[in-house]
């Protein structure tokens, strides 16, 4: 192994380790990979960008635009409304013939779109068939994921598969070469999921009476977290706002409906509105921190100023943190660098550009430029002025004048409840979202306290945070609570509580509830997050949304249909999902025909006769060219481009060369069929974590060397890498069809890897066994041609 070949493995290395960890997004990953392998040598400037004018990633890109073209005239959706009628409501012919469906569409439409497109519809078939979603949605994705095998242009893999054999001078695959041995795998997964995978296919839901599956509220038991406050007349909150009760952010709770005494329930009700005596909240949330925070109620509140504060706090001052751009601090999330005990200064506040962020500090991902506002002793903050991770911008309590309306002290009497409790027992910071800075104890000021660190009558603690927000929680030391509230209550004719999720290529992955300003733009407000088989409740306006996450909404009818609209989220309840044109829907499905007939009458290579049909569908209207770019994966197109170089740095470097011996010298004594097992297991393992796609990039070279050692044809080694690539059934990660189900059917990790694991091993097995049947070892002339050394 030569020391250029090191550095390029080393290289190859780091690309793989970034795609699994995601720590860069995976196309800056292959962006960044690509420059490294330009400025080391390994790739000529010329042979670097040959990726963005592959025929692979036109033929992407195509197909992209004609998925979208089907979806958006409703030809997809015509499907999905009609799987009850089709199938009827029993497990076995449901599984089967969702899989086939998805199959079905996936081997024409990127088989992302197919599952989204089928999701609401699976998910009322679920209902009215008393089935947990659970049962069906894995097998939506899997069906989707093995339909790709059925053509050329089902999954980016055989795209590419093809695209290189071509590039390399070899005759490449055609449409439907993939077609017997895809259509085997695909009625291979069904049989699979009828028997064996039924069997390990998880049950996340208790069944309602009269055998049907309640609704998304019972699979997030929210009847379990229902319960009422009655506000008693005369009460001090009569004419306080729900956003000054401000139940949600203090204590993880939603109110779902106000039952007026005088007036009509308002469902879904907006911060705006305004309580009144004999008012009931119906409210969504854990009973028992309402219980603890009660205890609070002999507390004092005592506001005060920075002047006032200085004699209490003697030996403390307040200090400005600013985080350089180079600051490995950057990305973190306070909480997770433990700033509090490594630097000795609790933070009070971060200011960031104009806005001063208060809550939720612990959990907010820091930003070049943020600056921390901080409480510390002067010792402590002396010590941070020369800190070569932060620049000190301002030390004293003047720095933290901004916030002394938020600086106030909770005296804490003799004989409270909270007494003999331990700052961690007592819960006031977590409940009511303010923090606890220190306790005053004996005129002495302690920073450095110990969440079990009880407390003692007269203790007063110094806490930051909106003083307003503790008064009117203790308020409710007036009102009744009351615990039996059916799950009906929360909804009517108008008003709904439906499941979503995160739709395919989304721009809400990655932001906050609060980044989106989802409650005011949609209307809608979520009681819950479900995510990798749990249910999260608290904070959600600062979680940060992922791919994958399924959400329960509560909202009128009217809001639920505009966010079915909305490209970037996927309801789960048949309503209308967007601004269909069945009117077009002969031109979009006319132009997949188009493309189909060109390539199958040779009229011109698959990257054209795809071009041509996605070009005509919009100039006939199915697509606007707005919903085109849209359709476009951007991020997997310059993931293809970027990556497919690497397989020219592999070949020039011999890298390539070196990885086929070591394949030849180990599986080649044992025949063809262990050389072709060997790379079939290589690519399944690389998909599993990585892309697909990079895995072909990544083992062409390979093949084309393998094939030339061995002195066979490339073509089952090739078509064995490709079917392999998209055999990712293993993990939620492993295909974005397996990710996007996950919330939605309540899925674990685990799932996945009981579930996949054997579907993996047999859909290898088959591929094994049936490539050489329809593509022999025995070595075409054209390929001996193109294989032989120049």
């Amino acid at each position: 192994m030569t020391i250029q070949i090191a550095l390029l493995f080393a290289l190859l290395a780091a690309m793989v380790y970034l795609f699994l960890t995601e720590k860069l997004p995976v196309d800056l990953t292959a962006f960044a990979g690509l420059v490294l392998l330009i400025l080391g040598g390994f790739l000529s400037p010329e042979a670097a960008f040959t990726g963005f004018s592959s025929s692979a990633v036109i033929t992407m890109l195509s197909i992209f635009i004609i998925s979208a073209a089907l979806l958006q005239t409703g030809l997809a959706d015509l499907i999905g409304e009609h799987i009850h009628s089709l199938l009827g409501g029993k497990e076995l012919p449901l599984i089967a013939g969702l899989m086939l469906i998805s199959g079905i569409l996936s081997a024409f439409m990127n088989n992302i779109a197919a599952t989204a497109v089928l999701m609401p519809a699976v998910a009322a078939v679920a209902r009215r068939a008393g089935l947990a979603p659970s049962r069906l949605f894995m097998p939506l994705a899997f069906g989707a994921v093995l339909g790709g095998t059925l053509t050329e242009v089902g999954t980016p893999p055989n795209i590419l598969a093809a695209a290189m054999l071509k590039e390399r001078g070899l005759e490449p695959f055609t449409l439907f070469d993939f077609t017997p041995i895809g259509a085997v795998l695909l009625g291979l997964g069904v049989v699979y999921m009828l028997t064996v995978g039924r069997k390990l296919l998880p049950t996340r839901v208790h069944e309602a009476g009269g055998g049907e599956v309640a609704d998304p509220a019972v699979v997030y038991h929210l009847q379990e977290k229902l319960f009422a406050i009655r506000i008693p007349q005369g009460s001090s909150l009569d004419g306080c706002s729900l956003g000054e009760l401000n139940l949600g952010s203090a204590l993880g709770m939603q109110v779902a409906a106000i039952v007026r005494a005088r007036g009509p329930k308002e469902l879904a009700p907006r911060a705006e509105a305004v309580l009144h005596g004999g008012d009931r909240l119906l409210v969504k949330g854990r009973r028992s921190d309402l219980d603890e925070l009660l205890q609070v109620q002999a507390v004092e509140v005592h506001e005060t100023s920075v002047e006032e504060l200085s004699p209490i706090v003697r030996g403390v001052g307040g200090i400005r943190l600013r985080l350089p751009a180079g600051s490995p601090l950057v990305g973190n999330t306070l909480k997770g660098l433990g700033f509090r005990r490594r630097y000795g200064v609790v933070v009070i506040g971060i200011q960031r550009d104009t806005e001063l962020l208060r809550e939720e500090l612990a959990q907010i991902e820091l930003r070049p430029g943020d600056e921390i506002i901080g409480l510390g002793t002067r010792e402590q903050l002396e010590s941070l002025t020369e800190h070569p991770e932060m620049e000190a911008r301002e030390i004293g309590l003047s720095a933290v004048r901004e916030l002394e309306k938020e600086l106030f002290v909770i005296v804490v009497p003799e004989g409270s409840p909270l007494t003999g409790q331990t700052v961690r027992e007592s819960r006031i910071g977590e409940l009511v979202g303010l923090t606890v800075a220190g306790i005053i104890r004996d005129g002495q000021t302690q920073l450095a306290i110990s969440p079990d660190d009880p407390l003692v009558g007269g203790d007063q603690l110094l806490v930051a945070g909106d003083p307003a927000r503790l008064t009117h929680l203790l308020q409710l030391r007036e009102a009744q609570i009351e615990t039996e509230v059916p799950e009906s209550s929360i909804e009517s004719d108008n008003v709904g509580v439906v499941e979503g999720a995160i739709a395919p290529r989304s721009a809400a992955a990655g932001h906050t509830l609060a980044e989106l300003d989802f409650r005011d733009r949609f209307g809608l407000q979520v009681l819950a997050v479900w995510r990798e088989g749990e249910a999260i409740e608290r904070g959600l306006a600062n979680l940060r949304l992922r791919f994958g996450d399924a959400f329960l909404l509560q909202g009128s009818w009217d809001k639920i249909r505009k966010l079915a609209k909305d490209p970037d989220f996927v309801v789960l309840a048949q309503t209308e999902q967007g601004q269909r044109r069945p009117g077009k829907a002969p031109y979009a499905l006319g132009g997949l025909l188009l493309m189909i007939a060109m390539v199958v009458f040779n009229f011109q290579p698959i990257y054209v006769a795809a071009f041509t049909a996605a070009t005509l569908v919009v100039l006939a209207g199915a697509l606007t060219m707005e919903e085109a770019y849209r359709a476009i994966e951007w991020r997997a197109i310059f993931l293809v481009a970027a990556v497919l170089p690497v397989g020219i740095a592999m070949e020039d470097t011999g890298a390539a060369a070196l990885l086929s011996t070591s394949v030849t010298s180990l599986a080649g004594p044992f025949g063809n069929y262990a050389v072709l097992a060997a790379l079939v297991c290589l690519a399944s393992i690389l998909s599993q974590g990585l892309d697909g796609a990079p895995a072909v990039v990544l083992l062409t070279p390979v093949v084309l060397e393998a094939a030339g050692t061995m002195g066979i044809s490339p073509y089952p080694l090739m078509m064995g890498v490709a079917l392999a690539a998209s055999a990712a059934f293993m993990t939620p990660f492993s295909h974005k069809a397996n990710l996007l189900v996950m919330g939605a059917g309540g899925y674990r990790s685990m799932d996945y890897v009981k579930v996949g694991t054997p579907l993996t091993v047999v859909v290898l097995a088959v591929i094994i066994l049936m490539v050489p049947i329809f593509f022999p070892f025995a070595i075409p002339e054209e390929a001996a041609a193109a294989l032989s050394p120049p």
